[in-house]
């Protein structure tokens, strides 16, 4: 006469247990893809997955600055953050599945002719004769702003373009600002570039200023739906959408 109660709660408990909410923190570079994978995840773990987006730098802070697990379960983020993380024993000791390799790269408005940034002197030029730029925060831990900055210094026009420069917090609002036309020119990851409809992928900085970042993901905690999400990213499903969105096997030349 108890079974069915008995037998009810257990089948709450095993399903409470199965539909773990997944705390992701992730860089910017890979909200597209990331975002493409949700639905597929959750129908095939019964998991839920709640994201969040931000500079490199700034989801790294989060999660050197809590206890272990408390701000994340699974991080996508940079290979050198993960090393610092790892270092700092803020992740599990499984390995990290790469994900992939994005470039710093220039965007213009949709529909704006595309500058030659072909080589070291015609990027100086195309910089030089911009209305306005725009690049992603390296006080907030943007990889691609803090690059972008030292390639202004190393080609030698940081003064020459400061009046027209803008410096947003995250790479995301930066390619939102060049799609609305605010800004002739915008430098972001490509993987935030490639799918905004609003705006045109100019490439890469040209050598010597190029600039390949590898993302991998990692568990941040010992949960089932971590560990589950980690699974899913070494799927061909995973892959292929990481790299319709940018990302590239290889690192960038």
């Amino acid at each position: 006469m108890h079974r069915l109660p008995v037998l009810l709660a257990a089948l709450l408990l095993a399903f409470c247990a199965r539909a773990d909410e997944v705390r992701v923190l992730a860089a910017g570079a890979s909200k597209h893809a990331i975002e493409t994978l949700v639905p597929a995840f959750e129908r095939a773990s019964g998991h839920k997955l709640r994201a969040s987006y931000d500079t490199v730098g700034a989801q790294r802070d989060r999660v050197l600055h809590a206890p272990a697990g408390a701000a994340a379960d699974l991080v996508v983020l940079s290979d050198d953050a993960l090393r610092q993380l790892r270092e700092a024993g803020k992740l599990a000791a499984e390995a990290a599945v790469p994900v992939g390799t994005v470039s710093v790269s220039l965007a213009v408005p949709a529909g704006q002719p595309v500058p030659d940034i072909s080589d070291a002197a015609h990027l100086r030029e195309t910089l030089l004769a911009a209305t306005s730029i725009a690049y992603a925060d390296p006080a907030r831990g943007a990889t691609a702003g803090t690059h972008f900055a030292r390639t202004l210094d190393a080609l030698g026009i940081r003064d020459a373009v400061a009046a027209k420069t803008t410096v947003l917090p995250f790479g995301v609002e930066v390619i939102e600002a060049v799609s609305q036309g605010r800004h002739a020119l915008g430098v972001s990851q490509s993987s935030e570039i490639t799918q905004h409809a609003g705006v045109r992928l100019v490439g890469p900085l040209p050598p010597p200023y190029a600039r390949g970042t590898g993302y991998s993901a990692a568990l941040a905690s010992d949960g089932a739906g971590a560990r589950a999400l980690l699974e899913f990213l070494r799927t061909p499903e995973a892959m292929k959408a990481f790299r319709d969105s940018g990302f590239i096997d290889a690192p960038a030349r």
